[in-house]
């Protein structure tokens, strides 16, 4: 139940042309934008890990 999406989840959002990996721990949302998918990716999968979360990645 503490890895419901509402309170932890890592997701890539695509607006305009610029990338956003959200991050929800706990219920506290924060936003980092990237220049490239790579990166986004690649930080996104690095939070994945760290919040121990199995779900595939959201794009």
């Amino acid at each position: 139940m503490n890895n419901q999406p509402w309170k932890t989840s890592v997701e890539i959002d695509e607006i305009g042309n610029a990338l956003y990996v959200r991050v929800i721990e706990d219920g506290v949302v924060n936003i980092r934008a990237f220049k490239s998918l790579t990166e986004a990716k690649s930080f996104a999968t690095s939070e994945r890990v760290r919040l121990a979360l199995d779900a595939p990645l959201r794009k």
